[in-house]
């Protein structure tokens, strides 16, 4: 399946357990091998206050992707609420 960059801009991002997370705001490609790096994603109003304005998820991170919504694993809220994350978030 392919997807145009376009439409994945502004596509929200959830995490595995349906807690929504933001939208894609940026996508970071490597032009070397022509892969993505690393999705730029806008925090919404809950997620902000935990891990701040913008959230990086790496695509081993991603669980689903099409072109409604991606799906993330649940780690980022856990991680910050136990105070190992910090601004701006990764999700590792």
């Amino acid at each position: 399946m392919y997807i145009l960059s376009k439409k994945l801009k502004n596509l929200p991002v959830y995490t595995k357990s349906k807690e929504y997370l933001g939208k894609i705001q940026e996508i970071e490609i490597d032009l070397d091998n022509q892969n993505i790096v690393r999705y730029l994603v806008k925090s919404n109003q809950m997620v902000k206050r935990l891990v701040g304005k913008q959230l990086i998820i790496k695509p081993p991170q991603v669980l689903s992707l099409d072109e409604e919504k991606m799906v993330v694993e649940d780690n980022i809220i856990k991680e910050k609420k136990a105070g190992l994350v910090r601004e701006p978030a990764t999700l590792s």
